[in-house]
C-alpha cells in the first residue's frame, strides 16, 4: 500500500510540474507574440491564401501585398484584434503561379504609430505540369520527452532553406493523450497555442498543413466520453482556432460529414 501511495504521489507531482511548465510556456509565448506579428499561412489555392495573424489585443492589423517587395500595392481593410486569438485574413483574387510578397502593418487602436513586420512571401498554386517543392515532418512531440526543441529548430531552418511551396506535419504535433480523461481544456488550449511562435519561425513564408496523429486525441473513442467536455472536442476546436487547415470548398475536396457538438 505504501508503494502504491508513493507512486501516486510521484505521478501527481509530475503532473503538477507539467502543468506549471505549460503555464510558463504560455506566459513566455504570449509575451513574445505581443511584441511582434505571429503568422501562420494556410489554405493556399491557385488565387488566394489565408493569413492567420495575431499581435496583441486592441491592435488594428492590415496586410500590404504585391508582386514586388518594392511595391506592395494592395492593402486589406483594417481588422481589430480584440480577444488575443488569431485573425484569419484571406487574400483573394490573386494571380495563378505567382510569387507574392507581403508584410503585416499593425498599430494600437486609437494611436497613429504603425509597426511593420519584415517582408515575407508565398507562391500561389503553380501551373499544371510544372515542378514544385514541399516538405514533410512528423512526430514532433515537443510536449513530451520524445521531442528535442533544439533539433526541431534545426529541422525548421532546413525546411526554410528548401524554400518549399508548402509544408505538412503528419501528426503528433499538438496533442497529448497521456492523460486523456483528466487533461483540462486550458492544457489543451496551451498545447495548441504554444506551437504557434515556434512554427511561426518559418510559416510566415511557408503555408502549413497539419494531419492528425494518433496522439492528437481527436477520435470518437474520446468524443463519446463526457460529450462536449473531452479531449477530442477541445483538441478539434483549438486546432481549428489556431491553425488555418483546409476545409471542403471549390478548391479543396474533403469529408463533408458534420460531426457532433459543432466541431
Amino acid at each position: 500500500m505504501r508503494v502504491i501511495y508513493k507512486l501516486g504521489a510521484v505521478l501527481t507531482e509530475l503532473r503538477f510540474i507539467k502543468i506549471a511548465f505549460l503555464a510558463l510556456l504560455f506566459f513566455s509565448y504570449n509575451t513574445l507574440f505581443s511584441q511582434k506579428a505571429e503568422i501562420i499561412l494556410g489554405r493556399p489555392t491557385s488565387n488566394g491564401i489565408t493569413v492567420s495573424v495575431r499581435v496583441a489585443v486592441d491592435y488594428l492589423i492590415q496586410i500590404e501585398y504585391g508582386l514586388s517587395k518594392d511595391n506592395l500595392e494592395f492593402k486589406t481593410a483594417d481588422f481589430l484584434q480584440v480577444d488575443g486569438y488569431p485573425l484569419e485574413i484571406e487574400l483573394a483574387s490573386l494571380l495563378v503561379d505567382k510569387k507574392y510578397y507581403y508584410r503585416i502593418s499593425y498599430r494600437k487602436n486609437g494611436t497613429t504609430i504603425i509597426n511593420k513586420s519584415d517582408i515575407y512571401s508565398f507562391h500561389t498554386q503553380r501551373a499544371k505540369g510544372s515542378s514544385f517543392t514541399f516538405t514533410l515532418e512528423a512526430d514532433e512531440h515537443l510536449y513530451d520527452k520524445k521531442g528535442v526543441r533544439s533539433l526541431y529548430d534545426i529541422c525548421l531552418n532546413n525546411q526554410l532553406l528548401d524554400e518549399p511551396d508548402f509544408m505538412m506535419s503528419l501528426g503528433d504535433i499538438f496533442g497529448d493523450d497521456h492523460y486523456p480523461f483528466t487533461i483540462t481544456e486550458e492544457e489543451i488550449k496551451q498545447l495548441h497555442e504554444n506551437y504557434r511562435p515556434i512554427l511561426g519561425q518559418i510559416t510566415h513564408s511557408i503555408p502549413f498543413y497539419v494531419c492528425l496523429g494518433n496522439h492528437e486525441g481527436e477520435m470518437d473513442y474520446y468524443l463519446n466520453y463526457k460529450p462536449a467536455d473531452n479531449i477530442a472536442y477541445y483538441s478539434t476546436l483549438y486546432r481549428k482556432l489556431f491553425y488555418p487547415n483546409p476545409f471542403p470548398n471549390d478548391f479543396y475536396s474533403g469529408n463533408t460529414q458534420k460531426e457532433a457538438f459543432g466541431i
